[in-house]
């Protein structure tokens, strides 16, 4: 079953990076949530599933040409019950091959009908001081 979900998280981070993002949104449960602190106390960003994803077409849009990319390092992942799995990773995101943010997250995905779909996203967004220059 790990090996089952890994391989839905690899396929959903693909489909990301390719861009496809109707693809991607189709993968997110309907009562998803996230929650993004902005690297200082009591900053965040609360989402729901529909915001998510308009979040996500309205950045697809943004980023049209500019070669946005997620590179993920995963830390550690595991099985919370058989339709549930959790993984936490580190990102570095990149636009035109220039590193632009780091975070790390932790996510949740579910088995829903078959199918495992991102059902929570935890993240912390940080710049290194080396990017704030930019």
């Amino acid at each position: 079953m790990v090996l089952e979900a890994k391989n839905a998280v690899t396929e959903f981070r693909a489909l990301m990076n390719e861009g496809r993002v109707d693809e991607t949104n189709a993968l997110v449960t309907d009562d998803f949530f996230a929650v993004f602190s902005l690297g200082k106390p009591g900053e965040f960003e609360t989402y729901d599933a529909c915001e998510y994803r308009r979040g996500n077409l309205q950045a697809s849009q943004y980023y049209a040409g500019k070669s946005p990319y997620w590179a993920y390092t995963d830390l550690s992942w595991g099985m919370r019950d058989d339709t549930e799995f959790i993984i936490s990773s580190k990102i570095d995101f990149t636009l035109n091959g220039g590193l632009i943010m780091k975070a790390l997250v932790t996510e949740v995905y579910r088995l829903e009908g078959g199918q495992w779909k991102l059902a929570r996203q935890y993240m912390e967004k940080y710049k290194p001081e080396s990017l704030n220059e930019r």
